[in-house]
């Protein structure tokens, strides 16, 4: 699957949270053009880790300081962007790990 070059839209609650967050709309393209794309849910979720910062940029503090920073998108189309936050300690492992059992059992 070839993603799209860039997220085309954003809700109001994204752009509060890349607000609190220090985000800026390029940082949210360089996290959706460099990270791990994760299919979870009703969600689909972009993952920038240390490994996805290429070597050139790793030095850079602009690149190194967006590491652990997560993007959830519109799983239809994946260009809208619903909302953003950074956990550098658990990263893509709390997206990827699925309930063991139902809420509602």
């Amino acid at each position: 699957m070839v993603r799209n070059p860039h997220v085309a839209t954003m809700s109001a609650h994204a752009s509060q949270r890349l607000a609190q967050r220090n985000l800026t709309t390029e940082d949210v393209q360089y996290v959706y053009t460099h990270g791990r794309l994760h299919h979870t849910g009703k969600a689909t979720f972009v993952h920038l880790g240390l490994r996805d910062i290429p070597q050139e940029d790793r030095r850079d503090d602009r690149f190194r300081r967006l590491e652990g920073t997560v993007l959830v998108l519109d799983p239809i189309n994946g260009c809208h962007l619903t909302t953003a936050y950074r956990n550098r300690q658990r990263g893509s492992r709390d997206i990827r790990r699925k309930l063991k059992r139902s809420i509602f059992a």
